[in-house]
């Protein structure tokens, strides 16, 4: 006998399913509702601390100037705030050294001709060490005429010296058998056989 289904609905297969009690839509959409104001109250929290501190600078104690800060008295500039927000008055013309690269264009471009000076003088010339300088083409083509200088291939200074690989007495020995060298390796000192 056939059951009819009265609440049969064609979109929803009852086999291919998940279990329900598993989870929550309600759980995640709390869980995300609850995230989010809390984000909102330490973004609140925050932004009140900055505006307090921004204020309080009369509250608390002031430390001690930096000795190199004060050694370089500069007039301070016409709006003080208009660079440094949160900072007391720096004239930035006036900045202690190494300063950072502000134009590295024009950096680039100077540190090159500087360069190019050294690669290519105008003038060949005689440095205090005696070393001459010319133009690096010249000297590539002098290079490329003369050859790259080269170490004369001499004997060592001690070679006619004997030694035991070059003495001729010494490639003539006879060395004793192995079997004799085999038993002197093996004997202990001291002891005979």
């Amino acid at each position: 006998m056939a059951t009819e289904e009265h609440n049969y609905d064609p979109l929803r297969n009852p086999q291919v399913d998940y279990e329900r009690a598993d989870l929550s839509v309600r759980g995640i959409i709390g869980f995300l509702v609850g995230l989010l104001i809390c984000c909102f109250f330490i973004e609140l929290v925050i932004w009140g601390m900055f505006r307090f501190l921004g204020k309080s600078e009369g509250l608390f104690d002031q430390g001690h100037a930096n000795p190199m800060a004060s050694a370089q008295k500069a007039p301070a500039p016409a709006n003080p705030r208009s660079v440094l927000q949160n900072a007391p008055a720096v004239n930035t013309s006036v900045f202690p050294e190494p300063r950072l690269q502000v134009n590295d264009k024009r950096d680039m471009r100077e540190f090159l001709q500087s360069e190019e000076k050294v690669l290519y003088p105008e003038q060949p010339f005689k440095d205090p060490t005696g070393t001459i300088h010319i133009p690096i083409t010249e000297a590539m083509k002098l290079i490329e005429q003369r050859g790259l200088p080269v170490r004369p291939s001499s004997p060592p200074p001690d070679f006619n010296a004997e030694t035991a690989a070059g003495n001729a007495k010494m490639l003539n020995m006879q060395l004793p058998s192995t079997s004799e060298n085999a038993t002197k390796a093996q004997t202990p000192k001291g002891e005979r056989r």
